[in-house]
């Protein structure tokens, strides 16, 4: 089972387990990090975001490098702008605007999130980094 980090477009957020989260489903189901016997059923129409992390706490003394110095060359740099104001700097494989969403992975090799799956329906801009 993964490790994800659920963000809701009305600014939710559930932390847990999921085995069957897929781009190409509508729904998917988590397993609640404080009620393992609870099973959540999360549609991805609702969503901002799914973050894949390494640690359910992550390090709160952290901050996140904006600089594309360290990011994997392959893959759009990128700088992604939500509605709700948050701004995270990553790269993309497939920038796909007729999706539901796509993958990104975090400039930061220290940060927490591995990976991350952004909803379009919830993306204010993209801004292409050379």
């Amino acid at each position: 089972m993964k490790r994800i980090v659920v963000h809701m477009k009305n600014g939710e957020i559930a932390k847990g387990y999921s085995s069957d989260f897929s781009p190409d489903e509508p729904l998917f189901h988590l397993v609640s990090i404080t009620d393992p016997l609870c099973m959540e059923e999360i549609r991805l129409d609702n969503l901002k975001a799914v973050f894949f992390v390494k640690d359910f706490n992550g390090d709160f003394l952290h901050v996140d490098t904006h600089e594309f110095g360290d990011a994997p060359e392959s893959g759009a740099h990128m700088m992604i702008s939500f509605f709700d104001g948050e701004i995270l700097f990553a790269t993309s494989e497939n920038i796909d605007h007729d999706a539901v969403g796509f993958f990104i992975h975090p400039i930061d090799p220290e940060a927490n999130t591995e990976s991350a799956f952004v909803v379009n329906s919830f993306i204010h801009s993209i801004e292409i980094i050379d």
